[in-house]
C-alpha cells in the first residue's frame, strides 16, 4: 500500500543542510502495523510529516519517492494532497492539547473532516444542508462511542478542556477514523498518558486495525509498545533505518549494535542482577553527518571499515535487513 524509496529530506540552516531523513526505504502492506523506533531526534516524526506533505519551511525533499497505492505523493499538487489528507491517510498527533482547537466543540471537530471531504455529499432530505449535517453528526456520535468516549451525545458538545488527556487522544483517533482512511499515521500517541490509559489507547488502535483493516505506522521511543503492537519494526538512527524486520526478528535476535544497545537499556523485572546498560555518547549532529556509519563513535564493535564508505543494507534472511558490516 505504501512504499518509501530512497527518501532524503533536509532543513536549510545557517550551518548548512540538516539531514533529518537520509535515504530511507520503508514499506507497509494493507492491514499491516509498522513500528518506527529510535531516540528523540532521529527522524521518526519527520518521516511521517513527509508522507503527508506537511514538512515545515525550511525543510525540502532532496530525493526519493513516496508511493501510495501506486502514485507518488511527492508529485502531487497541494490541492491533491489536501484531498488525500484525512481521507485516505490520516494522522494522530503526539499532543492532543496542541492539536485540538480549544474554541471548537469536540463533536464539531470530528464532523469537520467529514464535511471537508464531502463524506455525506449525496445525502438527500427535506433540506439538503440540514440532512447532511444530521448525517455527519450521527456519524461523529457513532465514532465517539466506537473509540470509547462515554455518553457521546452529551460529550459531543464539550470543549477540549473538558476532556481528560486520554479522552482527548480518543477524540483525535475519532477524527482520524472519520473518513475511513486506508493508512493511519500515529506519532507517539501514548507518550503523555499514564500506563493504564496507554494500554487502553493501544488496544483501541489494535481493534481499529483488525476491524477496519487500516494499515498503521506507529512512531514510538518505547520498544515495549512496539513489540506488543507492531507486525514489523524499523529501527532509526540519525535519519537512517539501521535495522528492519518482523517484530520477533528485531526483538529476539537484534543484529545492529544500536538495536542491541536500545534493548539493553530497558529495565528488566525478571532479575535483580541485570543492570541497565545505557548507550554511551549522544546522537550525532545531523548537520555534520558523513557517508560513513553515524553510530561509529558510540559502537563497541566498530572497526576501520565502518569509516571507509556508506554502509549499505545487508540481508540477514527472511526479510530481516541490517545496516552493519558485521553482517556484510
Amino acid at each position: 500500500m505504501l512504499e518509501i524509496k530512497n527518501l532524503a529530506m533536509a532543513f536549510e540552516t545557517e550551518r548548512g543542510l540538516v539531514r533529518a531523513v537520509n535515504k530511507v526505504d520503508l514499506s507497509v502492506a494493507e492491514g499491516e502495523v509498522m513500528g518506527i523506533v529510535g531516540e528523540s531526534g532521529c527522524g521518526k516524526s519527520v518521516t511521517l510529516l513527509n508522507i503527508l506533505g506537511l514538512v515545515p519551511h525550511p525543510g525540502k525533499v532532496l530525493s526519493g519517492e513516496i508511493m501510495f497505492q501506486g502514485e507518488d505523493l511527492l508529485k502531487k499538487s497541494k490541492k491533491e494532497m489536501r484531498d488525500i489528507r484525512g481521507k485516505d491517510i490520516a494522522m494522530i498527533f503526539q499532543d492532543p492539547m496542541t492539536t485540538l482547537n480549544p474554541v471548537f466543540r469536540i463533536g464539531e471537530q470530528i464532523r469537520e473532516s467529514m464535511r471537508i471531504h464531502g463524506l455525506f455529499k449525496d445525502v438527500k432530505g427535506g433540506f439538503f444542508k440540514s440532512a447532511r449535517k444530521h448525517a455527519e453528526k450521527d456519524r461523529a456520535v457513532e465514532l465517539m462511542e466506537e473509540v470509547g468516549i462515554p455518553s457521546p451525545e452529551t460529550r459531543y458538545h464539550n470543549f477540549p478542556h473538558e476532556f481528560s488527556g486520554g479522552m482527548q487522544q480518543r477524540a483525535l483517533i475519532a477524527i482520524g477514523l472519520s473518513c475511513k482512511p486506508k493508512l493511519l499515521l500515529a506519532d507517539e500517541p501514548t507518550t503523555a498518558l499514564d500506563v493504564t490509559i496507554q494500554a487502553q489507547i493501544l488496544a483501541l488502535m489494535q481493534k481499529i486495525n483488525q476491524e477496519h483493516g487500516a494499515g498503521i505506522i506507529l512512531v514510538t521511543h518505547d520498544l515495549g509498545v512496539a513489540a506488543e503492537f507492531c507486525h514489523k519494526i524499523a529501527v532509526m538512527y540519525a535519519g537512517r533505518i539501521v535495522e528492519q524486520g518482523r517484530t520477533e526478528q528485531v526483538m529476539d535476535n537484534p543484529h545492529h549494535p544500536y538495536t542491541q544497545g536500545l534493548l539493553r537499556s530497558i529495565p528488566k523485572m525478571s532479575s535483580k542482577k541485570d543492570r541497565i546498560e545505557p548507550i554511551p555518547g549522544g546522537v550525532p549532529d545531523l548537520a555534520e553527518l558523513k557517508e560513513e556509519c553515524a553510530f561509529y563513535p558510540r559502537c563497541a564493535k566498530a572497526h576501520d571499515k565502518c569509516l571507509s564508505q556508506e554502509v549499505p543494507m545487508f540481508d540477514a534472511g527472511e526479510g530481516h535487513t541490517v545496516r552493519c558490516y558485521l553482517y556484510g
